[in-house]
C-alpha cells in the first residue's frame, strides 16, 4: 500500500524543526506530526527552552493536511525533549494526560 504524502506548509512550521510522525493504525485518515523548536544539536540554545508541538492531520483523499495544533510540551534540555519524544509512542494514556497538564513531578520517576 502506498503512504499518502504529508503535507508541511512553510508558513505554518516557520522556525521548526519535522521530528516526526505517527499514522493512526486503526484508523490510517489521521495522522500526528510531531515538530520541534530548539530541538536542532546544532544549534540548540541552552538558554530557550526545547519545545515539541504536536499537531493532528487529516488525509483529505490526496494527502495528509494540517488541522490544528493538539499540544505542545517544554523541556529544560535536549535529554529531556528527546527522551519524551522517544518514550511518547508507546506512553500510556494516564501518562500522556497527566504530561498534558503538567503532572509530571507528582508521579516522578514514572513518567520521563
Amino acid at each position: 500500500m502506498e503512504q499518502k504524502k504529508i503535507e508541511l506548509p512553510n508558513d505554518l512550521f516557520d522556525g521548526m524543526m519535522y521530528l516526526t510522525q505517527v499514522i493512526s493504525p486503526a484508523r490510517d485518515h489521521v495522522a500526528i506530526v510531531i515538530m520541534g523548536e530548539n530541538m536542532d544539536e546544532d544549534a540548540y540554545d541552552p538558554d530557550e527552552f526545547s519545545v515539541i508541538r504536536l499537531y493532528l492531520f487529516i488525509d483529505d483523499g490526496r494527502a495528509f493536511s494540517p488541522v490544528q495544533e493538539i499540544e505542545a510540551f517544554s523541556f529544560k534540555g535536549l535529554e529531556d525533549a528527546y527522551g519524551f519524544l522517544k518514550a511518547l509512542p508507546e506512553m500510556s494514556a494516564m501518562d500522556l494526560m497527566l504530561r498534558m497538564n503538567g503532572l509530571t513531578d507528582m508521579i516522578a520517576p514514572q513518567v520521563q
